[in-house]
């Protein structure tokens, strides 16, 4: 297990190159919003009960997409980086019914920090940087969390199966990353690819959609 001080993650300058390039660096990533935000009209939007649990929000941007469907939703944005929630409660500044914690995944499994359900449960490339025993763990969690009815999606990187699909997005990766420097007008090499390779998991695994709910 590697607490959540001790990685990259914790430090302000790294999170804040990281959401400054996820345009660039995370392939697809409009378009992965755009799907979250379908997922949640054709699931959520008529329900009536949307309380909603983001975790690990980073700069808030997944809450925001789904205020712009839901603008009375309540939210809690769960995060082990005081940088990143800043930047997220200015992102969500003018929203009142929003509540922000500090804390890793190792923080919330120790500890019943949040004591409410949920109807609504996001995570977008967060999970994958725990070890296999946590996720599980995790994935219960969140499982205890849901009220009944509820959905749970996590948009995250996938491991490779074999070493050649492995090389294989690994160059769809690296492609991508010159188109979208290119249409930006960036030449030569950018920091979005060094800080990208320092994320485990995320240089060579195309993004997946997990959806879950409970009955």
């Amino acid at each position: 297990m590697t607490e959540f001080d001790k990685t990259n993650w914790a430090k302000p300058d790294f999170g804040k190159r990281f959401i400054g390039e996820a345009n660039i660096s995370v392939v697809e990533r409009r378009r992965m919003l755009e799907i979250l935000k379908s997922f949640f009209r054709h699931h959520r939007k008529d329900t009536g009960d949307n309380a909603v649990l983001d975790l690990g929000c980073g700069d808030g941007i997944l809450t925001h997409e789904l205020l712009t469907v839901d603008p009375d939703l309540s939210a809690t944005l769960v995060d082990g980086s005081a940088a990143m929630l800043e930047r997220a409660q200015g992102r969500l500044e003018g929203f009142t019914v929003i509540n922000c914690v500090q804390a890793s995944f190792q923080d919330m499994l120790r500890d019943d920090i949040l004591n409410q359900k949920f109807d609504f449960i996001v995570s977008s490339l967060a999970i994958h940087h725990l070890s296999s025993g946590e996720k599980k763990e995790l994935f219960g969690l969140v499982y205890l969390l849901l009220s009944d009815g509820g959905h749970f999606l996590n948009i995250d990187v996938v491991l490779a199966p074999t070493p050649a699909l492995d090389g294989f997005y690994m160059n769809l990766w690296q492609e991508w990353i010159e188109q979208m420097k290119a249409s930006h007008g960036i030449t030569g090499k950018g920091s979005a690819t060094s800080s990208r390779n320092t994320s485990r998991g995320l240089k060579t695994s195309p993004t997946s959609l997990i959806t879950s709910s409970r009955h």
